[in-house]
């Protein structure tokens, strides 16, 4: 997060934002690694990802932002379908988290295409790893 907003002094134009060809083997390791540790430590794949996209090289700021959604949807489906096999059913709630998640998706979504250009978006997404952060070292 500190790197983040440290580059975000200059701008989005202090990460790349021309895509470039990701070695398949890295890519697939990446993957699997965020995969564990977000399952691991119950945090959304997005929150490492993004930071691994952006410091590899591998994305601009809002390559990363749109390449995360997916991975994270995969991610949160793979959760709920490992709750489902373990407890052989699904929280009441989740039509309201589903809810949630759409309204919270419409709004980052909205927001990225109004107003977070440039160096915004970097300092949101250096918020959001500094909230990511901060319930891995608070929430037990």
């Amino acid at each position: 997060a500190a790197v983040m907003l440290w580059r975000a002094r200059g701008g989005e134009d202090s990460y790349r934002e021309t895509p470039i060809s990701v070695p398949r083997p890295a890519a697939l390791g990446s993957g699997a690694a965020i995969g564990l540790l977000s399952g691991l430590t119950g945090t959304g794949g997005g929150i490492f990802l993004s930071p691994l996209l952006l410091f590899a090289g591998w994305a601009g700021p809002r390559g990363a932002a749109g390449l995360a959604a997916p991975f994270i949807l995969l991610n949160s489906v793979a959760g709920l379908a490992g709750v489902h096999w373990g407890q052989r059913s699904l929280p009441s709630e989740l039509p309201l988290y589903a809810a949630a998640v759409l309204a919270g998706g419409w709004l980052g979504t909205t927001l990225g295409l109004q107003f977070l250009r440039g160096r915004w978006l970097l300092v949101a997404l250096s918020v959001v790893l500094c909230v990511a952060g901060g319930k891995l070292l608070l929430v037990r």
